[in-house]
């Protein structure tokens, strides 16, 4: 009957060794970022930040941020 035990508990070891074992052998290798275009370029709006509440009468600005809402939203544009 010991020896039941002893066999059991050395089954269990065995087994998750080689789950241990197989689990590291599926690690996902890490891509690299995708650069996607923007349609109006950050420049755009990193000028329409700066210009504070004056780019809200700035139709470029306006502009600009719809296209990053588009984009972020992924919306088409017409």
């Amino acid at each position: 009957m010991r020896w039941a035990v002893g066999l059991s508990a050395a089954a269990w070891v065995l087994i998750g060794a080689v789950v241990v074992t197989v689990r590291g052998r599926h690690e996902p290798t890490p891509s690299a970022p995708v650069k996607v275009a923007d349609p109006r370029g950050r420049s755009e709006l990193g000028r329409c930040r700066d210009l504070g509440e004056a780019a809200k009468e700035d139709a470029a600005c306006q502009e600009a941020w719809a296209a990053a809402r588009a984009h972020f939203f992924g919306e088409a544009r017409p």
